[in-house]
């Protein structure tokens, strides 16, 4: 059941109660909701049907159009690729003396769109122009290229890499807090979900024995692997429930500052 399907649910069991108390103010309380709401709800489903009781989904409005011209945007790449080690502020003010006025905000989102966001991308097109002037790419270029490609999950066959992440939903009125736990598997992309009220080890545990490694048994495949970060949720009694499952558990390894890949990057004792 989705968080959607709990919410309506939830809304028919107040109109109900109010029903078989016969005192609206006292299904009200209860439900902990005010009489304006419960009210609200019933010319909903009086109007509609029950199927009005579900919640509308809300879309983000839409961000501002660009600020930039095209001349503007030439100007910041062409600053952007002569310094590169330069961030939006830097750039921001030597265009504020060319007497051109850019916010640094507007070349962050500007540098990031060209794929120029962090400075090793910026190094790194500069070294591989340099490479195919040459006519031969260094092993510098080749390394640096391969991790600015960053690293990717795969997996051959369900069941050999399923990877498992949480995130908070928010607060439930008369419920709390609420995450969810998915899992999605690397090879079918197959996805398995569950709403829990506490984000720690013992559900993420439960989750694994009762919903991830049942659905991938009842299709004919083993779990082998799970890929999770380092959180507390997947640690104690989630790393119990892999051994007792003979899976085995990895984490994401976090990603270098832009400083320390710059450096690396530049290093002078590099080969050449």
């Amino acid at each position: 059941m989705t968080l959607e399907d709990k919410v309506h649910a939830f809304r028919l069991h107040v109109l109900q109660r109010a029903k078989e108390l016969g005192n609206v103010s006292a299904a009200c309380r209860e439900a902990g909701i005010s009489r304006t709401l419960y009210y609200r709800w019933k010319k909903q489903a009086a109007l509609y049907g029950h199927d009005a009781l579900h919640p509308q989904r809300r879309t983000p409005r839409r961000g501002r159009p660009p600020q930039l011209d095209v001349v503007k945007e030439r100007r910041i790449l062409a600053l952007a690729l002569a310094c590169p080690t330069w961030g939006p502020q830097r750039i921001s003010d030597q265009l504020l003396l060319e007497g051109v006025a850019i916010s640094p905000s507007t070349i962050w989102r500007a540098l990031h769109r060209l794929g120029l966001g962090t400075r090793i991308d910026r190094l790194l097109v500069l070294e591989m122009h340099s490479a195919r002037s040459a006519g031969l790419p260094t092993e510098r270029t080749r390394r640096n290229l391969a991790r600015r490609k960053g690293r990717h999950v795969q997996a051959d066959k369900p069941g050999e890499l399923v990877c498992i992440d949480t995130f908070f939903i928010g607060k439930l009125k008369g419920v709390g807090k609420l995450w969810q736990i998915t899992a999605c598997d690397a090879a079918s992309s197959y996805a398995m979900a569950r709403i829990v009220a506490a984000n720690n080890a013992t559900e993420a545990a439960a989750f694994l024995r009762e919903v991830v490694e049942p659905e991938l048994t009842k299709a004919g495949r083993k779990l082998r692997r799970v890929l999770t970060d380092g959180g507390s949720e997947f640690k104690g009694a989630f790393d119990d429930v892999c051994r007792e499952l003979d899976v085995r558990h990895t984490r994401t390894q976090a990603a270098p500052c832009v400083d320390q890949r710059v450096r690396r990057a530049t290093a002078g004792n590099d080969p050449p």
